[in-house]
């Protein structure tokens, strides 16, 4: 009864416009499978982590762990620990929009794939800072690696190198900076505005430039692999999932360069290096999507597959 009586009430109004809960469904039926599982598995430990902080503490990268007790699992479970609801809620706003587009694009199992294996790099970077850096104090062996953002930094990182001249306005404030240091200008706003050093957006930061300067060339997916991962025991069964994008469905003919297309509908911090990066000045860059700077089809870690 009062559902008819509010329908025939907007009716009256004019007033068509879903509601916010009609938007949230139709926005998550067009999220990705591999999204939507980044998104549901970040949440929930963070629920976890509420009542079982200990257990979410064992899939953090903490270098000491990994290295003398050779727990593997942390380098591929850390992106999903976010113990700040804050942190969470900005990775996604900054990773969200380009990663659905990306897997879209690419296919899940192209995404998936060069997702784990940045953020395996970043994390073995991120291990080898914490070594030197024991050098100081042991302390740094303690420290713990989570979450999205030293993907993001990353990402971040290889949009500025490739035009490393162009003038940026820093975040919220009325200045600008060149692109070149911009990634170490985020760094720094995040070191103060935690009061803590953090090494894993270092690491992520580091990876910008290893992958600028050399593994760009080097790290490459096939599309011959990602057909025969799809069709792996196990891993086969995702086709019967409805969001699964599989590679037969991708027009090839654009798959090569969808992870630099200019297609990025993304705000924040990305939004801000995007519109400085389309300047009259300077011819206006690609955007890479966060987390997966990969492009090409050929070979992966220097090997045919």
């Amino acid at each position: 009864m009062f559902s008819n009586f509010d329908n025939n009430q907007n009716q009256q109004n004019g007033n068509n416009e879903p509601s916010i809960k009609e938007k949230v469904k139709v926005w998550w039926s067009q999220v990705p499978l591999f999204v939507r599982f980044i998104i549901i598995t970040t949440l929930s430990f963070y629920l976890i982590s509420w009542f079982l902080g200990g257990f979410t503490k064992k899939l953090t990268n903490i270098p000491a762990q990994l290295i003398y007790n050779f727990q593997i699992w942390r380098l591929l479970t850390s992106v999903f620990i976010t113990s700040s609801i804050f942190n969470i809620l900005f990775g996604f706003i900054a990773w969200i929009p380009d990663a659905i587009k990306l897997e879209n694009n690419t296919s899940t199992m192209k995404y998936m794939c060069t997702f784990f294996i940045n953020n395996s790099i970043i994390q073995i970077l991120y291990i080898i800072l914490c070594l030197i850096l024991s050098l100081i104090s042991n302390s740094f062996l303690l420290m713990q690696s989570n979450g999205l953002w030293p993907l993001i930094l990353g990402e971040i990182t290889i949009l500025c190198l490739t035009n490393p001249e162009n003038q940026l306005m820093f975040m919220f404030l009325p200045c600008l900076i060149p692109a070149k240091i911009y990634p170490w200008a985020l760094f720094a706003f995040f070191t103060v505005l935690n009061m803590n050093l953090h090494i894993d957006i270092l690491a992520g930061i580091l990876y910008g430039y290893l992958f600028h300067y050399y593994l760009k060339s080097k790290i490459q997916l096939s599309d011959e692999f990602i057909i025969r991962m799809e069709n792996a025991p196990l891993l086969n069964k995702l086709g019967n999932f409805e969001r699964f994008v599989s590679l037969s469905k991708i027009n090839l003919g654009i798959e090569g360069n969808a992870l630099f297309n200019n297609q990025s509908n993304n705000f924040g911090l990305r939004r801000n290096i995007n519109n400085n990066f389309s300047s009259p000045e300077a011819p206006s860059i690609p955007n890479a999507p966060v987390s997966t700077p990969f492009q090409g089809c050929g070979n992966v870690l220097g090997c045919i597959l």
